[in-house]
């Protein structure tokens, strides 16, 4: 018994302190990545305090005060917006605190690290799908908000593999367009009016996530279109990924969460406690300077190995799909 309180005030006394805050839950993932993250932290002796701001930008800059001002070590911020950030991550230095970027950078602000994929590299795999189902054809390039500096990789990767088509006139980009979010909604609206305004045939649509391809499947089947158009996504959504198995989409991109939150989970704790970290692969501007990152590769999901990615990683289980026959 001795012993064992003993093991515990250690623990206490070495336990350290990580702010993760949530800006919103723009796919699937953020059912499981936060827990994923905070089992990482715990079994290493953290703690993790989050907050969760439900895409309301001014009160995740106030949430991130809190955690702040509550004694954290090391603030994650996956933000609902890039921007704005300059006050709270000079607040944060002030106290010692090291901040991390996760997944989306913070523009224009005195960020430590970036922890994330290699974005630009997704829109290239969306492009590069998209060229090789179809090589010539009219193209809509439909992309998130651009406070979000993912989109606008995301699309420099996508015109990076289309340049040489459309330098050749195979490919013609008919309509391209950042959308106000990632709702399928808005790529819905986009699409319908596109269709409804301009007497022309569809044939890809390089669209930057499973929400905006969903949106856009649905203004295609309002529209009665009977040619096959190809479509890409990103995410590995329930919904992304039973469109693929039905037909609808051609691919989506994986990002491994798994990986991602446990290696950040591991960061953090290190830089808590001071220590070196060594996972830092790249580094990445955000308008100011250039942030130290951690970025993981992903992969191409399609019909094929559906069941051999997402799937027997755990992140998608099978009875959330349906697969016929």
């Amino acid at each position: 018994m001795l012993c064992l309180t003993l093991v515990t005030a250690a623990f206490c006394q070495d336990s350290i302190k990580i702010g993760f805050s949530v800006g919103d839950f723009s796919s699937d993932r953020w059912s499981q990545e936060p827990q994923i993250f905070n089992d990482a932290a715990q079994s290493l002796g953290a703690k993790v305090l989050f907050e969760y701001a439900y895409g309301d930008a001014a009160k995740q800059l106030s949430q991130a005060g809190l955690l702040i001002a509550a004694g954290v070590k090391v603030l994650v911020i996956f933000p609902t917006s890039a921007e704005n950030w300059e006050g709270i991550i000079a607040l944060a230095h002030m106290a010692g605190v090291k901040v991390v970027a996760y997944e989306r950078m913070l523009k224009n602000a005195e960020v430590d690290y970036y922890f994330s994929f290699y974005n630009e590299y997704v829109g290239r795999q969306q492009a590069k799908y998209a060229v090789e189902h179809c090589p010539k054809g009219n193209y809509l390039l439909l992309e998130g908000p651009t406070n979000d500096i993912n989109s606008l990789l995301f699309l420099k990767g996508q015109k990076e593999i289309l340049k040489p088509y459309v330098d050749r006139g195979d490919i013609k980009i008919v309509l391209e367009k950042h959308l106000e979010t990632w709702n399928s909604i808005d790529a819905y609206n986009m699409v319908q009016a596109f269709i409804e305004k301009n007497n022309v045939q569809i044939d890809a649509i390089v669209a930057a996530n499973d929400e905006l391809a969903g949106g856009s499947i649905m203004a295609l089947e309002m529209a009665q279109v009977t040619n096959a158009v190809v479509i890409t996504g990103q995410d590995a959504s329930v919904g992304g990924c039973q469109n693929i198995i039905d037909g609808k989409q051609g691919m989506t991109v994986y990002k491994s969460i798994r990986n991602l939150a446990t290696q950040a989970a591991e960061t953090c704790v290190k830089l808590a406690r001071d220590e070196g970290v060594s996972n830092i692969n790249s580094v990445m501007s955000n308008g100011t300077r250039d942030i130290p990152a951690m970025l993981l590769n992903t992969v191409v999901v399609d019909k094929n190995n559906i069941k051999q990615t997402v799937i027997a990683e755990g992140y998608l289980k099978a009875e959330q799909l349906n697969f016929g026959q």
